[in-house]
């Protein structure tokens, strides 16, 4: 399938123009990848570009409906936090992680997972996507990618738009409003609004509800003031509250484990992962605010802009961790986070013999993420992977997790134009980054029930008879005032030439840092472990009697990862045929990672390791072909190979544990292959294949525009998304494994000549295609069970647009 699409690729970009043809020329696309308004064949970074109109025309409403447009870029929302790889690089599952695919809102750095689950989609005017290390010229720099999102401006002209979009199937709502106009002689203003709700396509069985359920408000009001011929000052305030429950999720493979109560734990209730079974409805509540104020002052030599910022958000989620019908394993999770940042930079007018940016950033925050286990009885869910089968009677108490950090970095950039067609940019970039941290986990009255150790299922008892000790101190720690401070510099490197009127060759080199930090999701012991009588809670010495005894158990050592740094090489050419009737553009990358920081399933919760080296290289292609002037063909396609150079202790999957000679590759630290079921040890993956990192991947779109008399027109387009196979659980159990895909998407839309109003008919995923965006183990359980995150199946959906 890849291999035909990219021969038809480069057939269609290599035809011969005829003299008509000569006459055309694509829209340039304007970006501000480097901190200045750059045509984007212009631009020695592979970057894709998509114009706001452009999604409001397709309808696209969300970030990760957009990246499946784009080759080597992944965004799903996952289980509880959203994956963002690009290039196979991306951060997993942590409530503690930042992203190492950073996205930037109007120049405000929005690290933090919750942001990227904001309808970042509405009345934008661009949003590039950049690949690899982008670690100079961005306020946070980013080790993996950026997305950088560009929202509309306030006009001088009156002007507005009113949108609505239905998909009757699933009882899907969107309704926005743009107003844009003058307030004054020197002042203008915009208000976009919009309003979403979705009953929903997939069913929770065991509740009888559908889902997803949303509830979402978002606003945007931003204020222009031309506060003289040389300054301007852009405010911006943005409010989102968006609620959705019943988050789908599907076990797609078990071995029909039951419980000691007879109850079969993990069903197969839908093969097409349009159903599941849940005793709790899931929910994830986010409320956020975003303040910025940009100034730009154009001085004699340069424009100064600042950049003053404040982002928040509350996100409140509740889960039935244990993906099962029974009550086994439910918690819930607050996360309050607060970022004030100020960015100062100059920039050079552009086109001297060095143009030049310096610049400083400064950002602090605050991150406070609450834990409670409303009910544990982990033997309800069979086949027990932990020790012993934990049981709270009760609700247990909250746990913290206060995180203060600060961080600041000198930037500076230059260029020299040596020649017309031959010119030279160098970075350098110090960032330093300051961690404080409270970390307290609560696990009062926990015990066990049932287990391996233990004389019946329905036995309640405070320790394991053969150590003593606790099940109460074994899930429970109070590490507080422990600090990290890290500091780095970061380079780049590149030379152009402009070969031709018509083609820029690139090379560049850059080095990339993500400072390291602390493991929100560890639940383990603090610095001793209690010894405790099995049956009655009372302490113990080691041979169970005495006054009580305590053995050492871990230090806040535990909670610690380790910085990531990258060494980046591109080259590539961006070129423009048929006078500037088509563009195609190709880059050539390798990136090498050292203590790539990963996140696994580890009993119920993702814990954050290193994964030593690793390897992302491969080759990218993109174009456009104003074929004639109503018909125009885009197509993107990408090969990644991207691996484990040295990744040792990697998590065993349950096959392995639980059938260790049938299921070779779990290792002691000796490297020598385990024997018996559930012993310690870990897989060496070096050599396989890092997550998200289909081998080939690949866009194609066309689209005409029929005249209908003067004045109206019937637009059509048809888009291509296909997608290898690829893992998305670190374990790279076979079972979790993804196989190839494409999907098929079109629109036919009816509109004014001069696009004051549209009505359009859309479908996505006209084929249904059934896919999983994620798939892992079922927490804590022996069992060969494993559940899904489904996509969204096949969509059709009614478009009109109105504009004033």
């Amino acid at each position: 399938m890849s291999k035909l699409f990219a021969r038809g690729a480069v057939v269609a970009l290599s035809i011969a123009a005829s003299p008509v043809l000569a006459q055309l020329q694509l829209e340039e696309v304007v970006v501000t990848a480097q901190k200045r308004e750059q045509g984007l064949q212009d631009v020695p970074i592979s970057i894709i570009a998509v114009s706001g109109e452009r999604i409001a025309d397709i309808g696209i409403t969300g970030l990760q409906e957009l990246t499946l447009y784009t080759p080597n870029v992944k965004i799903n929302s996952g289980q509880a936090t959203p994956n963002l790889f690009i290039r196979g690089i991306g951060s997993g599952t942590n409530a503690g992680f930042e992203q190492s695919v950073g996205m930037f809102i109007d120049g405000v750095y929005s690290g933090r997972g919750a942001l990227a689950n904001v309808p970042m989609t509405m009345d934008l005017q661009r949003v590039e996507i950049l690949k690899g290390p982008q670690g100079i010229l961005f306020g946070k720099s980013t080790i993996g990618g950026a997305i950088n999102i560009t929202t509309a401006r306030p006009s001088d002209e009156f002007e507005g738009s009113v949108e609505a979009y239905a998909a009757p199937e699933d009882n899907e709502q969107i309704y926005t409003g743009v107003v844009t106009g003058p307030l004054g002689e020197t002042l203008s203003g915009r208000l976009a609004v919009r309003y979403e709700s979705m009953d929903g396509w997939w069913e929770n069985e065991t509740l009888d509800n559908e889902g997803p359920d949303k509830d979402n408000t978002y606003a945007r009001a931003s204020l222009l003031w031309d506060a003289s011929d040389d300054i301007e000052v852009l405010a911006k305030y943005e409010y989102g509250d968006f609620n959705v429950s019943e988050i789908p999720f599907t076990i797609y493979q078990t071995d029909g484990p039951v419980n000691f109560l007879g109850q079969e734990v993990f069903p197969v209730v839908d093969d097409d992962g349009e159903k599941g079974a849940n005793d709790r409805s899931s929910v994830n509540d986010n409320r956020t605010d975003v303040a910025a104020v940009t100034v730009n002052w154009d001085v004699d030599f340069a424009t100064f802009t600042s950049i003053s910022a404040y982002s928040a958000y509350d996100n409140a989620r509740v889960n039935s961790e244990d993906s099962s019908p029974v009550v086994a394993l439910d918690r819930t999770l607050d996360e309050d986070f607060e970022q004030w940042s100020q960015e100062l930079r100059l920039v050079s007018p552009g086109g001297e013999t060095i143009d030049w940016i310096v610049g400083a950033y400064y950002e602090q925050t605050e991150l406070d993420i609450s834990r409670l286990f409303r009910s544990i009885d982990v033997a309800q869910i069979g086949p027990i992977a932990a020790g012993g089968a934990l049981y709270l009677p009760t609700a247990g108490q909250p746990s913290v997790f206060d995180q203060e950090t600060e961080g600041g970095a000198l930037f500076a950039q230059g260029t020299w134009n040596i020649t017309d067609t031959y010119r030279t940019t160098a970075g350098i970039r110090y960032g330093q980054e300051d961690k404080e941290l409270d970390k307290i986990f609560y696990s009062d009255g926990l015990r066990a029930r049932g287990g391996t150790t233990l004389p019946a299922a329905n036995t309640l008892v405070y320790s394991n008879p053969t150590t003593l000790q606790s099940f109460e101190t074994l899930r429970s720690h109070n590490f507080t005032g422990l600090k990290r401070e890290e500091d780095k510099p970061t380079y780049s490197l590149n030379f152009q030439w402009d070969a031709t009127e018509e083609t820029m060759l690139y090379i560049a080199a850059s080095t990339g840092f993500k400072a390291g930090g602390y493991d929100e999701a560890y639940t383990g012991a603090g610095y001793t472990i209690s010894l405790v009588n099995p049956f009655t809670g009372a302490p113990v010495d080691a041979n169970g009697d005495g006054v009580g005894d305590t053995v050492p158990g871990a230090d806040p050592s535990i909670l610690e990862y380790e910085p990531e740094e990258v060494v980046a090489y591109e080259i590539g050419s961006k070129m423009r045929l048929f006078d500037g009737a088509a563009q195609l553009n190709l880059a050539a990358f390798r990136m090498e990672y050292d203590d790539l920081q990963v996140s696994s399933l580890v009993g119920d919760v993702f814990r954050v390791t290193n994964a030593g080296q690793a390897t992302s290289q491969g080759v990218e292609a993109d174009g456009r072909w104003l074929i004639t002037e109503n018909l125009t063909m885009g197509a993107a396609i990408a090969y990644l190979d991207a691996t484990y150079d040295d990744f040792t202790g990697a998590t065993c999957t349950i096959p392995q544990t639980t059938r260790p000679a049938e299921n070779p590759g779990c290792l002691d630290a000796n490297g020598v292959q385990i024997t018996a079921p559930r012993a310690p040890g870990g897989q060496d993956l070096s050599g396989e294949t890092l997550l998200f990192s289909p081998e080939w991947s690949a866009n194609w779109n066309i689209e005409y525009i029929f005249p209908l008399g003067d004045r109206l027109e019937l637009v059509s387009g048809l888009d291509m998304n296909y997608s290898d196979e690829f893992d998305s659980a670190l374990d790279l159990d076979p079972a979790t494994h993804h196989e190839d895909y494409t999907m098929w998407n079109a629109r036919i839309a009816l509109q004014s000549t001069d696009a004051v109003w549209s009505v359009a008919f859309l479908a996505k995923n006209f084929t249904d295609e059934r896919i999983n965006v994620w798939q892992n183990d079922v927490a804590l359980s022996n069992s060969n069970s494993y559940f899904a995150v489904p996509e969204r199946p096949r969509v059709y959906a009614i478009q009109a647009r109105y504009r004033f």
